[in-house]
C-alpha cells in the first residue's frame, strides 16, 4: 500500500519532455523530478511565523475577485500616516510608552496586510493571472 496518494495523468509530449531531461539531468526518477517542479511551483507557506498561517490559507478559498481586491487595498492612509510619524519620532528617540505600544500594533497590522497583500498577488500569479509592475502597486 502507498503512504501517499497516486496520482495517474497524461502529459503533454512536450511537458512529458522537458520532465525526463530534467529527471535525466539531475539522475533522479522521473516521479521524484515531476514532484520536485510541483512542488517548488505552488505556493508554501512553510516560512511563513504560524501566527499568520491561518489567516494566509484561508485566502486559498477565496474566489479571485476577492484576491484582487485584498491584493490592491493598501493601510489605510490615516494609519499610514501614523505609523511613518511614530517611526520618526522612534528614530529621534522621542517616543512615549504608549507611543511604542501603538508603533508595535501598527507595524504587526501592517506587516499582516503586507503578507496578506504579497499572498493574494502570488496566489492570482498561480491562478495565471498578469500582475502589476512593482511601480504600478500603492504602498
Amino acid at each position: 500500500m502507498s503512504r501517499h496518494p497516486v496520482l495517474h495523468l497524461e502529459l503533454p509530449d512536450d511537458i512529458y519532455e522537458h520532465v525526463r531531461r530534467a529527471a535525466e539531468g539531475t539522475n533522479q526518477p522521473l516521479e521524484k523530478t515531476l514532484v520536485n517542479i510541483v512542488r517548488g511551483a505552488t505556493p508554501s507557506l512553510e516560512k511563513v511565523p504560524p501566527e499568520y498561517r491561518p489567516d494566509l490559507e484561508a485566502l486559498e478559498d477565496l474566489s479571485d475577485l476577492e484576491l484582487w481586491k485584498i491584493a490592491r487595498t493598501p493601510l489605510a492612509p490615516a494609519k499610514q500616516r501614523r505609523l511613518e510619524s511614530l517611526l520618526h519620532k522612534n528614530q529621534q528617540g522621542e517616543l512615549t510608552d504608549r507611543e511604542r505600544q501603538v508603533l508595535a500594533g501598527l507595524r504587526m497590522d501592517a506587516d499582516r496586510r503586507m503578507l496578506r497583500r504579497s499572498y493574494a498577488y502570488l496566489l492570482l500569479k498561480y491562478r495565471g493571472h498578469r500582475l502589476p509592475h512593482l511601480g504600478d502597486l500603492a504602498p
